[in-house]
């Protein structure tokens, strides 16, 4: 049985260079492989999916836990450096994490919309919905904490949160503008709140301050801010089995 085990930045777990593969012990596999991570140290959480193997014989399983240390002989890696030779990774995370639905390439960047469950989920709900297709990202901050700042072309799974996959975007245009020179009309297409510039701004200088307090950093109106416009090319979900 193949386990794919995800963070919520769906960073891969590996043995080795592969996923775990742990061999079918009777008519329960998931009571197996909870068992086999069990004695590493590692809890399993309700599977985001499984499949039926190729050959008929057990199942393979993908989960999205909360990042802890990598059991021993075991390491935690980037979804584009595991999947960018593993055929059978890269199909096994399209079928049971993206619905069947592949992206143009595999080397896509994970992320999620603010800094909580709450905030992505809402924002990425905005975006579902239509209202939003700009978003922003202070360069500063996104070097502290590790988030990947947008390049133009580049292509990114967008989870709720939790790491559940909500859609599939594409950078077709990135600026990087001084925050007090964000004009209204690229505020408002950001499409949170009531669409002012001032509202937009109120909720940002908040935002941006919090978060420079956490980290160490001085936010002002002239933090350069990563201004990204995307196209959505698919919303993950599936309705047809």
């Amino acid at each position: 049985m193949l386990a794919l085990i995800l963070d919520r930045t769906h960073a891969v777990l590996l043995e080795g260079a592969r996923l775990p593969d742990v061999p079918a012990d009777g008519p329960r596999p998931m009571k197996t492989l909870e068992a086999v991570f069990a004695a590493r140290g590692l809890a399993l959480p309700a599977p985001a999916g499984s499949r039926t193997r190729s050959d008929g014989h057990g199942r393979d399983f993908a989960f999205v836990i909360d990042r802890t240390p990598a059991p021993p002989g075991m390491t935690w890696t980037p979804l584009r450096d595991a999947a960018a030779a593993d055929d059978t990774l890269w199909n096994l995370y399209v079928e049971l994490v993206l619905g069947g639905w592949s992206p143009p390439t595999r080397a896509v960047d994970v992320w999620f919309f603010g800094n909580g469950p709450e905030m992505a989920s809402n924002l990425v709900h905005l975006v579902m919905c239509g209202a939003k297709r700009v978003t922003m990202g202070w360069g500063a901050l996104a070097e502290k904490d590790g988030t990947p700042l947008a390049v133009e072309g580049g292509v990114s799974v967008v989870t709720d949160g939790f790491g559940y996959p909500r859609v599939v975007l594409r950078s077709v245009e990135v600026r990087e503008i001084p925050f007090d020179e964000i004009d209204a009309a690229t505020a408002a297409g950001e499409g949170e709140g009531d669409l002012s510039h001032a509202d937009w701004r109120e909720a940002h200088v908040a935002y941006f301050t919090t978060l420079a307090a956490q980290y160490g950093l001085t936010f002002d109106d002239r933090a350069l801010i990563s201004v990204e416009r995307f196209e959505v090319l698919h919303v993950v979900g599936r309705a047809d089995r």
